[in-house]
C-alpha cells in the first residue's frame, strides 16, 4: 500500500492513476509554518471539491485556487496577502507574500456582570493575531460556559470583527443576548402509542425544579433517540411563567419488528443463507427478542436471543440466549443444545464488563472417533474497550476484548479446563490523503489450559483458516493433525484433518480506500496458525494476501475478496485461491 502513495514536502499528495488534478508548489518566503498549512489546507479542497473534478485546463484550477488561498490568508488574519500563480509544464506554482498579520487590538465579552464574574476568558487577549478559527470558537467557548452556569431561555452568542486597515489591527467584540433566566417546571412525553410512557419519562432524566438548559434538552432527545424505539424526537418549550417553562416531548416511535434476509458465499464454505426477526419493544420497556436462523453446506443453526436493557441499572443489560445448532465439519461432526444469561455493565464509556453462565448439551464425533456426549457448564467473564467510531465500517479508534470462560463437563467425566481469549483491532485514517486511506490492523490469540488437546471436545478447540481468520486458507485448515498408519503395507501415514488445538494466533493487515461514496477497495494481508501446546507464537504463521472491493450500503459494506495462500502446501492440496462474499468488514 505504501508503494502507492506519493508523498513529497512540497507536492500534493497524489495516488497515481487516479489523481486527474495538476500538482503543485506554494511558496511562502520565510514562513515555512504558514506554508505548509496553505499546502494541507488546498491538498483537502482537493479532496472534496466537486467544482475543481469540472476543469481540464491548469490554469482554471490556478485560478480557482488562488482565491481559495486568499480567503485562507485572511481567515489566519493576512488582509493585506498577495497570492500569484504560473502554469509551467502543467504544474502549478503559487507565489505567496503575506503581508502583516493583523492583530486583536481591543476585545470585549457582553454579558450580564452576575454571569461574566465566573468567565475565564475566550482564549483571546489583545496582541494575539486575528485567527477566524480561534475567534469563532470564542463563542463555543461562551456558549458552553452559559449551558453549564446559567438558566437562560435562550443563548444566543455573536461577535463582531472590526478590521482597522491603517493600523493592521482589528477590534472583537462578542455579545451575549438578553434572555430570562427559568426553570422547568412540568416534563411530559407525546406520541407514544405501544411504548410505556412512564419508561420514556425516566429516560429524559429532567426534574422540575432543574436549571433550564437547551443543552439538557439537547441530552435528553439524544437519549430517547438511543433506547433504539424512537424514530424522531422534537421538544416544545412553553411562554416562561413565574421563573418556570413547561417541556413537552413529541416522539414518533420507530417501527418495533424487523425481517432479515442475507446471502453469503465463501469459496471453502460454499454458499449459506440467513433469516432473521426482531421485535425491539416486546414488553414495552425496550426489551428486545430476536430469532435467526443459518444454513449453509457445513452449519445450521437457530437462536433466540431476548435483551433486556437497563437491566436493575441504567448501565446494565440482561441478554438471555438459546441455541440449537449442527455442524459437519471435515475433522468432526457436532450437534449442540445450548443456554445462557449474561449480565454486561458499562464501567464507562468505552468499556464494559460482562459475567455469565451457560450450560451446553453437545454430542460430538471425531473422524475415526466414536462420538462423545458432554454436558457443558461455563461461566465466562469478559472486559470489552471500543474507542471506535463506527461498530460496521470503523476508520478511526480501536478495540480490545478479552474472555476468560471456565468450562466444567456435569457428567462426571473430569473434562475441565479454561479457554482464553484476546482480540485486539485498530483503525487510523488519513483524511489529509485522496481515497481516504485507512490502515485497519486485527491481533487474535487464545490459550486453552488444564486439560490435554484431544480430551477437550473437538467443537471447543482453536481453528485457523477461512474468511474470519486467514483468507486464502480453507476454513479450519490450519492448525495440528494426526498421523493416520497406511492401511497399505509399505505406504508412508498419511496427514488427518484438521484436529484443533489448545492454542491460536492470528494477524491481519487491511489497506482500505474510498475512492466515491459507494465504492471501495482493499489490500489485505492474514497470517495464523492453530497449535496443540497452549502456548501461541507469532513465529511459524501462515500467510494469504489478497485484494477486495468494497459497496457501501446505508447499513454496512457489501464485500466481495479474493485471496491467495502464500505458503501454498501443495501435500494438503491447498487450493490456489479463496472466493469470499458478504456484509460487513472483514473486522
Amino acid at each position: 500500500m505504501a508503494a502507492l502513495l506519493l508523498l513529497s514536502p512540497q507536492y500534493g499528495y497524489a495516488l497515481p492513476f487516479f489523481d486527474s488534478l495538476p500538482k503543485f508548489k506554494i511558496r511562502v518566503p520565510e514562513d515555512r509554518e504558514l506554508q505548509g498549512w496553505l499546502r494541507d489546507q488546498l491538498n483537502e479542497q482537493r479532496k472534496s471539491s466537486s467544482v475543481l473534478k469540472s476543469y481540464d485546463d491548469p490554469l482554471d484550477v490556478a485560478r480557482y485556487e488562488r482565491g481559495t488561498l486568499e480567503k485562507l490568508l485572511r481567515s489566519r488574519g493576512y488582509y493585506d496577502g498577495r497570492v500569484r500563480q504560473s502554469v509551467t509544464d502543467g504544474e502549478i506554482l503559487y507565489r505567496v507574500v503575506p503581508g502583516r498579520q493583523f492583530r486583536i487590538k481591543s476585545l470585549d465579552v457582553r454579558m450580564p456582570a452576575h454571569l461574566k464574574a465566573g468567565f475565564d476568558g475566550v482564549g483571546l487577549q489583545e496582541g494575539d493575531p486575528l485567527d477566524a478559527e480561534k475567534v469563532t470558537a470564542g463563542v463555543k467557548k461562551i456558549e458552553t460556559y452559559l449551558a453549564e452556569n446559567a438558566c437562560l431561555l435562550n443563548v444566543d452568542v455573536t461577535y463582531k470583527a472590526t478590521v482597522i486597515h491603517s493600523e493592521h489591527a482589528a477590534r472583537v467584540q462578542y455579545r451575549v443576548a438578553d434572555s430570562p433566566e427559568v426553570h422547568i417546571g412540568q416534563v411530559q412525553v407525546q406520541g407514544v402509542e405501544t411504548v410505556n410512557e412512564e419508561f420514556l419519562r425516566k429516560r429524559v432524566q429532567l426534574k422540575p425544579g432543574d436549571c433550564f438548559s437547551r443543552s439538557k434538552l439537547d441530552a435528553a432527545k439524544l437519549r430517547l433517540l438511543r433506547t433504539n424505539l424512537i424514530a424522531g424526537v422534537n421538544a416544545e418549550v412553553s411562554a416562561p411563567y413565574e421563573g418556570m417553562v413547561d417541556i413537552t416531548f413529541l416522539v414518533i416511535e420507530r417501527k418495533h419488528r424487523t425481517v432479515r434476509l442475507g446471502v453469503g458465499y465463501a469459496s471453502d464454505e460454499g454458499a449459506g443463507v440467513s433469516a432473521g426477526w426482531e421485535h425491539r419493544n416486546i414488553l414495552g420497556r425496550g426489551e428486545k427478542i430476536e430469532v435467526e436462523t443459518r444454513v449453509s453446506e457445513i452449519t445450521q443453526s437457530l437462536t433466540g436471543e431476548l435483551l433486556v436493557p437497563r437491566f436493575f441499572r441504567d448501565d446494565q443489560n440482561f441478554t438471555a440466549k438459546a441455541e440449537a445448532s449442527n455442524e459437519d465439519r471435515e475433522s468432526y461432526q457436532a450437534e449442540a443444545i445450548t443456554f445462557g444469561g449474561t449480565i454486561s455493565r458499562r464501567h464507562t464509556k468505552h468499556r464494559t464488563f460482562s459475567i455469565g453462565s451457560e450450560l451446553k448439551f453437545s454430542d460430538v464425533q471425531e473422524e475415526g472417533e466414536e462420538s462423545e456426549n458432554y454436558n457443558l457448564l461455563a461461566f465466562p467473564l469478559g472486559l470489552k474497550i471500543d474507542t471506535t467510531d463506527n461498530l460496521l465500517d470503523a476508520h478511526r479508534g480501536a478495540t480490545i476484548a478479552m474472555e476468560v470462560k471456565p468450562y466444567f463437563d456435569l457428567k462426571g467425566s473430569g473434562t475441565r479446563f479454561v479457554k482464553n481469549t484476546l482480540v485486539a483491532t485498530g483503525y487510523l485514517t488519513a483524511e489529509e490523503v485522496r481515497y481516504d486511506p485507512t490502515l485497519a490492523v486485527r491481533i487474535k490469540a487464545g490459550v486453552i489450559s488444564g486439560i490435554d488437546n484431544l480430551d477437550i471436545p473437538a467443537d471447543e478447540r482453536f481453528y485457523a483458516g477461512g474468511g474470519g481468520s486467514v483468507r486464502g486458507y480453507a476454513y479450519q485448515a490450519l492448525g495440528p493433525r494426526r498421523l493416520i498408519p497406511s492401511t497399505v503395507a509399505g505406504e508412508p501415514p498419511t496427514l488427518s484433518d484438521p484436529i484443533g488445538g489448545r492454542a491460536l494466533s492470528e494477524v491481519s493487515f487491511e489497506g482500505r480506500f474510498r475512492f466515491t461514496e459507494t465504492w471501495g477497495g482493499v489490500l489485505f494481508l492474514d497470517g495464523g496458525n492453530a497449535y496443540a501446546d497452549p502456548q501461541p507464537s507469532f513465529d511459524d504463521l501462515y500467510w494469504g494476501a489478497g485484494i477486495g472491493v468494497r459497496y457501501m450500503t446505508s447499513f454496512a459494506p457489501l464485500r466481495f475478496d479474493i485471496a491467495f495462500p502464500l505458503d501454498r502446501r501443495d501435500d494438503l492440496d491447498d487450493s490456489r485461491y479463496q472466493i469470499y462474499v458478504s456484509l460487513g468488514q472483514a473486522f
